[in-house]
């Protein structure tokens, strides 16, 4: 059984090339940014914010970094940060309004609203832990579960929540 090493990984997340591709991405992405704010205040991190986009108006918006080494085709969202000391995943705990999962090899980046990526897991939560793959990352101390979504189907569910009826409402 192959155990990830949690410095390494780390590493891998702060790679500075890396940062600054997505840093450029961010100022493409969303051209009034007048400032990219890296969190290193742990409190905030354990609330799910890597980073904060501030724009000239005042406004800003959380972000969530995670990249992936290789493409499998799916997405990979956290229900278990550590299970055995019973922590949620960051599908759960999360608390900035984007999720920024890139894929690396291909130059892909997903951005997930929260929100809208909370209530798609809330309304298929059922259907995917018995459709999809269960992805266990054994740590030295702990065990990390994710479920791989296929990429179209997690879209789609996102999409699906942001048109919905008044109907019901009456």
């Amino acid at each position: 059984m192959k155990v990830n090493d949690f410095n390494a990984d780390l590493q891998y997340s702060l790679d500075q090339k890396e940062c600054e591709m997505l840093d450029a991405f961010y100022c493409r992405e969303f051209p009034n940014i007048c400032r990219i704010e890296l969190i290193e205040d742990l409190e905030r991190q354990r609330r799910g914010m890597d980073k904060i986009l501030h724009f000239n108006s005042g406004y800003q918006i959380s972000l969530d970094e995670k990249k992936r080494r290789k493409d499998y085709g799916d997405i990979l969202l956290e229900t278990w940060s550590q299970y055995e000391n019973d922590r949620r995943g960051w599908l759960y705990s999360a608390q900035c309004d984007y999720i920024v999962y890139a894929i690396m090899p291909t130059q892909t980046v997903y951005l997930l609203p929260v929100l809208l990526l909370k209530k798609a897991w809330h309304n298929k939560r059922d259907a995917w832990l018995g459709a999809y793959e269960e992805v266990q990352s054994h740590n030295k101390n702990y065990t990390t579960i994710n479920i791989a979504i296929p990429i179209k189907v997690l879209m789609e569910a996102i999409q699906a929540e942001m048109k919905l009826s008044l109907e019901e409402v009456i």
